[in-house]
């Protein structure tokens, strides 16, 4: 009996994990920067599951962390200036203006880390922009008889500058989201394709955006969905609605038109479950003119619009949650230059009145800030308060 006993306390005993003693992390800049420069004394942050551990780069940009419990990590880094500074760091000129918002930053996601083992993380420069895709709503809800209702989806979009921005003749975009990616941004580093292609109306002042305020673009349907739905949102005072080329829709909110459409509906097919890549983009070019092409191997079915990288504002991943494992960092469609990281929302499938929105940093005269690091792992939150122009009111923030 006694021999049971301690074969059995024995088995119950669970093995700890043993830190691993040192972890090195070199830091290499962007290849415009001058040899002068060093990444010294910025942080990195290492983030997983159950830990976070954060580490400051010495003199030389480098850095060592130690008693890391082994896992699989997030690392992120970070470093912010404005453009006039960063022309002074750089050999050869680049049309950044001084005022613009520069971003000197690297992102490893879902890096193994079970042994002592040397981490070098590739910065590259983003020119962060005005406006921001600050909010998606995709998940719909129950409506009041508990039935799923999925008519209110939405994007928002936010002017994080001091100045007026105006959305007159820009783009937003979805991309292709078939169960096997057609187009993975690790394959495809210069183009997003697009499945739809909305194009905002004006000739370039016609639809200004003040500082720290919004504007909503109902993605099926301007209206107020909480007559149907009590936890839903009131879409009726939105600012553009996709609209059916019948007209059909809500007469008072204007008509954000499809103008690339690889699907059969008419309105923006934001994927109930997730799987939902949203940029924003602008270009002096005609869009018709760009190529569209099918999935690889295919001739026939859905095609697909190639958007250059290099068009982009601002782009949002929203990975499908997978049941028992979780999002897939290889689905995504936006390559690293637009989103960095990833977000999702719990629900797998949907129907939970979650949304994504952006962090508020601060708010300064009663102007909100929300966070822009380029990456919505780090930038975006999940809320179960899908308000639309809540950035507008702050006494709304939580």
């Amino acid at each position: 009996m006694l021999i049971l006993l301690i074969v059995l306390s024995a088995s119950c005993i669970r093995e700890i994990p043993q830190p691993i003693s040192a972890i090195k992390v070199g830091v290499i800049l962007p290849a415009n920067i001058k040899s002068t420069i060093k990444y010294a004394n910025k942080e990195i942050i290492f983030t997983s599951v159950s830990n976070t551990y954060k580490v400051t780069t010495d003199v030389q940009g480098n850095a060592n962390i130690t008693n890391l419990i082994p896992d699989e990590y997030n690392i992120t880094t970070s470093w912010e200036m404005t453009g006039a500074e960063y022309k002074a760091m750089i050999n050869d000129p680049e049309p950044v203006e001084d005022k613009a918002k520069v971003l000197i930053t690297a992102v490893l996601n879902k890096e193994q880390i079970y042994s002592a083992k040397d981490i070098n993380l590739v910065l590259e420069k983003i020119v962060l922009k005005s406006l921001l895709i600050s909010k998606v709503y995709f998940t719909g809800t129950k409506d009041n008889a508990n039935r799923n209702y999925t008519t209110d989806a939405y994007i928002e979009i936010f002017n994080t500058s001091d100045e007026i921005a105006y959305i007159d003749g820009k783009y937003i975009g979805l991309t292709e989201s078939m169960s096997t990616p057609a187009y993975p941004a690790k394959d495809n580093p210069d183009f997003i394709y697009a499945r739809q292609i909305c194009k905002f109306p004006g000739t370039g002042k016609d639809y200004p955006i003040e500082p720290g305020k919004s504007i909503v673009i109902a993605a099926k349907g301007a209206r107020d969905h909480r007559t149907s739905a009590s936890t839903s949102v009131d879409l009726s005072f939105a600012d553009f609605e996709v609209k059916d080329t019948d007209g059909s829709g809500n007469p008072d909110v204007k008509a954000l038109p499809l103008v690339s459409n690889s699907t059969t509906v008419k309105f923006l097919n934001l994927l109930t479950g997730g799987g939902n890549g949203v940029f924003l983009f602008e270009t002096s070019e005609d869009i018709m003119t760009w190529p569209e092409v099918y999935a690889p191997g295919k001739t026939s079915g859905e095609r697909f619009r190639k958007i250059p990288t290099t068009s982009v504002l601002d782009g949002v991943e929203c990975l499908k949650n997978n049941v028992g494992t979780g999002p897939d960092v290889n689905l995504k469609r936006l390559q690293f230059i637009i989103d960095a990281g990833y977000t999702y929302v719990n629900t797998t499938s949907g129907y939970t009145h979650e949304s994504l929105e952006r962090k508020v940093v601060s708010t300064i005269n009663g102007v909100v800030k929300v966070k822009d690091s380029n990456n919505s792992t780090e930038d975006f939150v999940i809320t179960l308060d899908p308000t639309p122009k809540k950035y507008d009111k702050p006494e709304l923030i939580n």
